[in-house]
């Protein structure tokens, strides 16, 4: 589907390379030294107003999906990138990823988890997804928020058998990698032969990170630039190009005076690179994706969304002392239906005999 035309310019915006975004850029001659920003003309036609996420996974899923044939292996695999320092809203716009999703195939067939920081929950957590749902999802979602963190919590090794049944020891990092790269093969032995799988993984550094997981995304959505200079800085410009870094860069500079601005969302694919508003789900919307991992690190991102007065804002969940949390814990015993006759039969004869003690006597 072809890119929609700006409300503010007028111009029709034309696909770009995913290296490099068309550019009238001139740069100093200096390795430190900041390319001269462009023209607002040129940051214009790479701002979509009518552009959403909807648009931009028309031009990278089939429509329809591939249909297997017997028992071949026919789930179409999405790798998309979030990047973005912390709270910039990457999360948010994982929950919207999966809504666009529902939106198109339905809610009951997407099925989503996220993890924070804890890459082997996704995995381990699939089995109890499939089993609880007679026939696969049609989409499947996969989230792994915090992925630069993840990555460095996996020390040490694992034992693996390897082609003739010999036991082997790999890293634990290229061991959760090599299921996140072959998730088809992870669904297909679930019992998933057709369908969509999407794996999102959150970063807020490149340096240090799995290479692969820039060369072989399909999708980079960018919540923040970085420090012009920085590594991160100048690897998302080159994977942008120089006119739509800059374009994400004023919206970031505007969002200091108008919070609307943090909807903005630099985008680069196969189809194309721009900049378009990613705005929140709806409050009113249940989630589809479910936490999985450990209980902490849900936790940490674990905020409620109130509007007082039509604005929004987050507030983190009020804290317990730790007298509330031990009452917490300690559950109210239940009396089980034959107790509960027992005590009403005890209580009867005691009025019974008070009755027939002090009352009756009278009654003579």
């Amino acid at each position: 589907m072809g890119l929609t035309e700006s409300e503010d310019t007028g111009i029709i915006p034309a696909p770009s390379s995913i290296v490099r975004a068309p550019s009238e850029i001139t740069t100093v001659n200096s390795g430190l030294a900041k390319t001269v920003i462009p023209s607002k003309d040129s940051l214009a036609k790479v701002t979509y107003y009518k552009l959403d996420l909807d648009t931009i996974l028309d031009g990278l899923i089939p429509d329809p999906l591939p249909e297997s044939i017997g028992k071949d292996n026919a789930i179409h695999h999405l790798n998309i990138i979030i990047f973005g320092k912390p709270n910039t809203g990457k999360t948010t716009l994982s929950e919207s990823l999966a809504q666009a999703l529902a939106r198109r195939y339905g809610q009951e067939n997407v099925k989503a988890l996220r993890s924070t920081r804890d890459l082997p929950a996704l995995f381990e957590n699939l089995d109890k997804l499939f089993k609880r749902f007679r026939k696969p999802p049609k989409a499947v979602v996969l989230f792994a928020d915090d992925m630069t963190k993840a990555l460095k919590k996996l020390s040490g090794t694992v034992a693996v058998k390897d082609s003739n049944g010999q036991l082997q020891k790999m890293r634990k990092v290229d061991y959760w990698l090599d299921k996140w790269y072959d998730i088809r093969g992870e669904l297909f032995k679930r019992g998933m032969r057709q369908g969509l799988v999407i794996m999102v993984a959150a970063l807020h550094r490149f340096y240090g990170g799995d290479i692969d997981l820039r060369a072989d995304a399909d999708l980079l959505l960018v919540r923040s630039t970085g420090t012009p200079g920085t590594f991160d800085a100048n690897k998302v410009e080159k994977m942008l190009g120089p006119v739509v870094y800059y374009a994400m860069r004023q919206h970031e500079v505007d969002a200091l005076r108008d919070r609307k601005e943090l909807a903005w969302t630099a985008y680069v694919a196969k189809t194309g690179s721009g900049v378009f508003r990613a705005p929140r789900p709806l409050v009113s919307k249940k989630w589809i994706m479910r936490n999985v991992g450990a209980i902490e690190t849900s936790q940490e991102t674990a905020f409620e969304i109130v509007e007082p007065g039509g604005k929004s804002e987050l507030r983190e969940p009020e804290k317990k002392s730790a007298v509330e949390e031990k009452r917490a814990i300690q559950t109210r015993p239940q009396r089980g239906k034959w107790g509960r006759r027992f005590v009403m039969a005890t209580g009867v004869l005691a009025i019974l005999y008070l009755a027939w003690e002090y009352i009756l006597p009278l009654l003579r």
